[in-house]
């Protein structure tokens, strides 16, 4: 345990220590996963969007034939959501492969391998800032508006980044010593999409189903943005699930941090 402690004090260090090469870092990634296209960052932006419209339209349309969820139209229900998962997925892949990905920074240069995460993260999270901003107009527009719920949404976004930079920074430790294990990362993200409340809800669940399903931190990052925007429920109206997820953090934090630590001198060897 204390080993642990340690190696989270140590990377967290390292991170606040190279906060401006980390943030100038997340900007070359940005502009470097879209270049040479004519549209440039606005591809990330589309992507999810014609995502939305497809899941829409085969679910909506296809299958709930325009019924209502929680009182509002089925898309501005799976809009909030799918914002969210959108940028768990991508970080949990593109944040997951950050050290096997920027191999040349930990071979030939010396740069903290411990930042790569986070920077990768951080990219994808000015992403989402921008989607986000979409989303609010779509809402406004709508004529649904927003309530004095959204104010919680920095909340659930910060819940969000902590938990995506944590699990990248687990999974790109493991990434970099095994290539297979990317390929399991990407593989368990289309699965956990059909296990996790993204098209749908957990309102009529009981039972060991709902706990299988609330056991999963990312139900309470899903469900935390659309309570923000369409169910309008507080987050400190089930403490108890909130005190489970920063526990979950706290875990996954020194799990992250140990497993880091112990495979790092080998990342120069492997990759």
């Amino acid at each position: 345990m204390m080993t642990a402690i340690h190696d989270f004090l140590r990377l967290f260090r390292i991170n606040a220590q190279n906060l401006k090469r980390t943030y100038a870092m997340a900007l070359v990634m940005l502009n470097k996963r879209h270049s040479g296209s004519a549209l440039g960052v606005t591809w990330a932006l589309v992507k999810p969007l014609m995502l939305i419209a497809a899941l829409w339209f085969a679910v909506a349309v296809g299958i709930r034939g325009g019924e209502l969820v929680d009182g509002v139209p089925y898309i501005l229900w799976l809009i909030p959501g799918m914002m969210s998962w959108n940028l768990i997925s991508d970080s949990l892949i593109v944040g997951g492969a950050a050290v096997r990905s920027n191999g040349h920074f930990v071979t030939k240069m010396v740069y903290p391998a411990a930042t790569l995460p986070l920077s990768e993260v951080l990219s994808l999270f000015f992403v989402h800032l921008m989607l986000m901003g979409i989303t609010i107009a779509i809402f406004v527009v709508s004529g649904f508006g927003l309530s004095v719920y959204f104010l919680q949404l920095p909340y659930f976004m910060l819940c969000t980044f902590v938990f995506t930079i944590l699990a990248a920074t687990l999974l790109s430790a493991l990434t970099a010593i095994s290539a297979d294990i990317l390929h399991g990362v990407k593989s368990a993200m289309t699965f956990l999409f059909w296990l996790s409340p993204v098209l749908w809800t957990t309102d009529s669940m009981s039972g060991w189903p709902l706990v299988f399903v609330k056991a999963n931190p990312m139900s309470y990052l899903l469900n935390g943005y659309r309570d923000s925007f369409v169910t309008r429920r507080w987050f400190f109206e089930d403490m108890g699930y909130t005190l489970y997820f920063w526990l979950f953090m706290i875990v996954l934090a020194l799990l992250a941090s140990f497993v880091f630590s112990r495979l790092e001198p080998e990342f120069a060897d492997v990759l």
